[in-house]
């Protein structure tokens, strides 16, 4: 499974005949006791990698916020069956959890919104079906590619944008882009965008230019990935504002750095983990273990984010307001306990906001003494 699908919510693919049936899961540590339960899919042959990845960003967060009066993050690994979040929160509420992070994927949201009343509150780590209204104790922390192309759209009416153009490509994350960005548009100047549905259609690519001209458009939203964005880029002219969600940039700043170069001057947002990788807030946390790429690296910070909110739970008040200026964005609890996130604007081949610190030269150690040779080389005589 590509990590992308996983990232927006694309409903992952159903466990493969290999795979062992469900089992209930077994925890890190089997003792009893306060904890905050993490339930990953980190069993899972699709899964694992990306759950994996997310398990290092809590605990990153853990490392870095909890101490001794904190109750500790234990794991709870699944397999991708959805009925095993399940299995895994009731062992979790029996074994003394006070707090749940997780599950991933949306299916097993939707098992554990069915289950009935949660006495533990969960943050789940997906987008909640809008069409299931979720236990009290149930929250979510997703990444959504329909929340990043609305913000996209308020940002392009900001930039005084008044006649967009959208520009589609083939395959599920490029329509849920146009529908998304269609509807908040609308909703915003009470009318609907053009649309240029590129398709299977080859010979479109060569007109685009023409066409774009003809509908009088002001700013484009390539609704795209990176791969595609960079074969439809250069049909496009540079006239006009270009507008794309974060799967258009390859997480690397400046002019020269590979990708970047097809791409220069699109205007997109992402995670300050990312866009803003010396900001204090950032820096504050340890770093995976290993290079990711953006969309891992993506994962890794929303777990960094999902501990400090789970934690905030643990405290609040049932219908408080909670607020977090997080590593993942500025994250905001609304009426449906579905964690809104505003992203950072940010622009293909631009640098961070905040310069690199400052590299400490470690001055060369003074070269001994003659006498100091002597004395350190010299046994004494017997």
């Amino acid at each position: 499974m590509a990590t992308a699908a996983l990232l927006y919510l694309a409903t992952p693919a159903p466990a493969s005949a290999e795979e062992p049936a469900p089992a209930p899961p077994v925890a890190e540590a089997d003792a009893p006791g306060p904890h905050i339960a993490l339930i990953l899919p980190t069993d899972s042959k699709q899964l694992a990698a990306p759950a994996d990845i997310v398990r290092q960003g809590v605990m990153a967060a853990e490392a870095r916020l909890g101490d001794d009066n904190t109750p500790k993050v234990r794991l709870y690994p699944t397999g991708a069956g959805d009925e095993e979040g399940i299995l895994a929160y009731r062992q979790a509420a029996i074994r003394g959890a006070v707090g749940v992070i997780g599950p991933l994927t949306r299916g097993a949201i939707a098992k554990l919104a069915a289950f009935g009343k949660l006495d533990v509150p969960v943050l789940a780590l997906n987008t909640l079906d809008e069409t299931i209204t979720p236990p009290t104790n149930l929250f979510a922390l997703g990444l959504s590619i329909e929340a990043e192309t609305r913000q996209i759209a308020r940002n392009m009416q900001r930039d005084g944008r008044k006649m967009p153009v959208l520009i589609e490509t083939e395959g599920l994350l490029a329509k849920r882009m146009r529908e998304a960005f269609t509807a908040e548009w609308q909703l915003l100047t009470g009318k609907a965008p053009d649309v240029i549905a590129l398709g299977t259609d080859k010979d479109a690519v060569w007109k685009l230019k023409e066409t774009v001209a003809a509908l009088r458009a002001d700013a484009l939203f390539m609704a795209a990935d990176q791969k595609k964005a960079r074969l439809i880029r250069p049909y496009i002219g540079t006239e006009r504002p270009i507008y794309a969600t974060s799967q258009v940039w390859s997480g690397k700043f400046g002019k020269q750095a590979g990708a970047n170069v097809d791409l220069l001057g699109v205007k997109f947002v992402d995670m300050p983990w990312l866009l803003e990788p010396y900001q204090p807030d950032v820096l504050a946390y340890k770093q995976a273990d290993k290079p990711l790429g953006p969309d891992m690296q993506r994962l890794y910070a929303l777990g960094i984010d999902a501990y400090r909110l789970s934690l905030l739970l643990l405290v609040s008040a049932p219908g408080a307001a909670i607020e977090v200026q997080g590593v993942s964005g500025v994250l905001k609890l609304s009426a449906n306990r579905q964690f809104s996130r505003e992203l950072m604007s940010g622009e293909v081949g631009g640098q961070p906001r905040t310069p690199a610190p400052p590299k400490l030269e470690v001055p060369p150690e003074p070269a001994p003494s003659p006498e100091e040779g002597i004395t350190a080389t010299t046994q004494p005589a017997e």
